[in-house]
């Protein structure tokens, strides 16, 4: 029933994942068409201050509420979830005013001296409107995830999409003659507006569910250590997100000038940063809907069974979802190395961004360990571990930004990107496989994978060659091509059973424990 369950909720994520890429997809591309490269890039930087501010709004806190949640109703404890999601979003909701707060008191000192354009200040000040709903939001979606009830926040998260979208396209439709201040500050504006409307569905769809619990008797030590508890969780999330987001922030508002200062103009500046943050790396990170669901339902899943001791129960958890990772990451990286030109012209009409997303396919592996090693490493309170690696990387890509962007523009910029995939992935995986106390099986799980994935992509391309000229049909006969190619050779290679396409093994083997 449990694994049904997990399966039935990771469905219903992965097609809400799936919904929302592709309206967000539709949107972008519109969005690009209407406001161009510049305005992108333009709000892309606006966007990096948005997430500072909403990881402020937030305070990492969602994590907490999912983990003590969920040993609360374990319990059956419900006074105690109640006042655990009570608790974090009042201190949601003071972080946000006070993030609020100095953000429009230096809303224009900020426009002018760290994003160097005075055009964002009305946008500053207007993306405040939604971080009190944001922050109560992420609580409430800490909950049901806790609740393994993921259908109420799915629901919330496409109605929000859809007004967001909605009120964008007609502000900007109205006010787009009056330049691209107005433009994005319309942008900023829709996405407040759906984050209040969210927050209002979330909190009815909570109030209903709350009904449905039963309570069992609690002890007053438990109620006592309900905040000590949120924040020995929340604390090490928190500061790990606000550095993190902090330095990333940092980034995103020096790489425009670095990359103006390689070319020499601040337009082609963020134009280039607009292609890559704001068309590229949506593109690149689209097929990852069904990981980013497993990797949001792995954190309740894997602190229960931490909780009750099940190792094993743990060690199957990291197994199955590292070896499906692995297989199906080559495969997609394989298909977007190969039709990523054809692909830049279809969705934005752009070499630009082809040549972006054929630089960067090879790192689509390393990407998505990453996004599901996060959700594993938050179930087995591992937080302060996830702190100090996105602290350090941070660091180093701000250095490295710094020191090669302006030398080697954008060439310098995939340089930094390499780098840090490679550094934040490896380490994650390693620090996995050294709690769980497993063994991954590289040859099996990489090189052959790898050595499918290339030359699937080599003889697709060839096959397809008459059809290059002819984008959408290019596309679509490499994805199938490559798809049935890798398949075939993986399955020889003994990566995968052909009778359940699931490993033929645990990829993880135990170790042997020391004999005395």
């Amino acid at each position: 029933m449990k694994k049904v369950l997990f399966i039935k909720n990771a469905m219903i994520l992965t097609v809400t994942a799936l919904i929302l890429r592709v309206i967000g997809m539709v949107f972008r591309v519109w969005l690009a068409g209407s406001i161009g490269a510049e305005g992108m890039g333009l709000y892309q930087v606006i966007f990096s201050v948005y997430i500072l501010a909403s990881t402020f709004a937030t305070t990492g806190i969602s994590t907490a509420v999912t983990r003590i949640v969920t040993g609360r109703l374990a319990v059956g404890d419900k006074q105690g979830a109640r006042r655990t999601l009570y608790m974090s979003s009042f201190i949601c909701f003071i972080a946000a005013l006070f993030t609020t707060l100095i953000i429009v008191t230096f809303a224009s000192p900020i426009s002018r001296y760290l994003i160097g354009d005075v055009r964002a200040e009305l946008s500053l000040k207007i993306l405040c409107l939604g971080l009190p709903f944001m922050g109560v939001c992420s609580c409430i979606r800490g909950y049901f995830l806790a609740r393994r009830y993921t259908l109420p926040p799915s629901l919330c998260q496409i109605a929000e999409q859809l007004a967001r979208m909605a009120i964008i396209v007609l502000l900007i439709n109205k006010y787009a003659h009056l330049g691209l201040s107005v433009t994005c500050a319309a942008v900023l504006l829709g996405d407040s507006a759906a984050e209040g409307l969210s927050c209002l569905l979330m909190w009815i769809f909570y109030k209903l569910d709350f009904k449905r619990l039963r309570q069992k008797s609690a002890s007053d030590m438990k109620k006592r250590a309900s905040l000590s508890e949120l924040l020995r969780i929340s604390v090490p999330i928190s500061a790990g997100r606000y550095l993190h987001t902090a330095l990333r922030t940092a980034e995103s508002l020096i790489t425009p000038s670095c990359l103006s200062k390689y070319s020499g103009s601040g337009v082609a500046a963020l134009e280039q940063f607009g292609m890559i943050k704001g068309m590229a790396l949506p593109i690149l990170l689209f097929p990852a809907s069904l990981l980013s669901s497993v990797s949001t339902l792995l954190i309740p899943e894997i602190t229960q069974s931490v909780a009750e001791k099940n190792n094993r129960s743990v060690e199957m958890a990291v197994e199955k979802v590292f070896s499906v990772t692995s297989v199906a990451s080559f495969l997609i990286a394989a298909v977007f190395f190969t039709a990523s030109y054809p692909l830049g012209q279809v969705v934005y009409g752009s070499d630009g961004v082809g040549y972006l997303i054929r630089a960067l396919s090879p790192l689509i592996p390393f990407m998505y360990i990453d996004l599901i090693a996060d959700g594993i490493l938050k179930g087995l309170d591992e937080q302060t571990f996830l702190f100090k690696i996105n602290v350090v990387d941070s660091f180093v890509r701000v250095i490295l930004v710094l020191l090669l962007v302006p030398r080697f523009g954008m060439l310098g910029f995939l340089g930094v990107m390499v780098f840090s995939n490679l550094f934040t992935s490896v380490l994650a995986l390693l620090k996995i496989l050294k709690t769980t106390r497993i063994s991954f099986n590289y040859k099996k799980y990489f090189f052959l994978p790898l050595l499918a994935a290339c030359s699937s992509a080599m003889i697709s391309d060839w096959i397809c060659l008459p059809a290059k000229q002819h984008h959408i049909l290019y596309i679509v006969l490499v994805a199938v091509s490559i798809g049935i190619l890798y398949f075939v050779l993986v399955t020889l290679f003994g990566v995968v059973n052909i009778k359940n396409l699931m490993p033929k093994k645990c990829v993880f083997k135990e170790k042997k424990s020391k004999t005395v």
